[in-house]
């Protein structure tokens, strides 16, 4: 799979054939989410400067719950899908024993 995507790279449909649809319905879910939360947190910056740091906060803090779980689950769908946990681990910046654990614990979430 991985040889056929550098003969054809950007094409998209390797991830298709690789990452399950639930999965990727998943992936689009969590990120359509984000999206949606942070357009909403535009429009309430109004009142009293502590009511609306609060409202931004638990917005901001929600919005990068949804963010760290589409990247775990992008993660995982690359590893599954033949990438090397070395090189995802290069891709988001961390150590991949730390990578690794955190994707032990994703799966666990998901009962596999």
């Amino acid at each position: 799979m991985l040889g056929k995507e550098k003969r054809a790279p950007g094409s998209g449909t390797m991830w298709r054939a690789v990452v399950p649809p639930e999965q990727r319905a998943r992936i689009g879910s969590l990120i359509g989410s984000v999206a949606e939360q942070l357009l909403q947190l535009r429009g309430v910056q109004s009142g009293p400067t502590a009511d609306v740091a609060q409202q931004l906060l638990r917005g901001l803090g929600h919005s990068a719950g949804l963010i760290e779980a589409a990247w775990k689950r992008t993660a995982v769908a690359a590893v599954n899908g033949g990438v090397p946990l070395e090189e995802v681990a290069r891709w988001v910046d961390m150590p991949a024993e730390v990578l690794r654990s955190m994707l032990t614990a994703v799966g666990q979430e998901d009962g596999g």
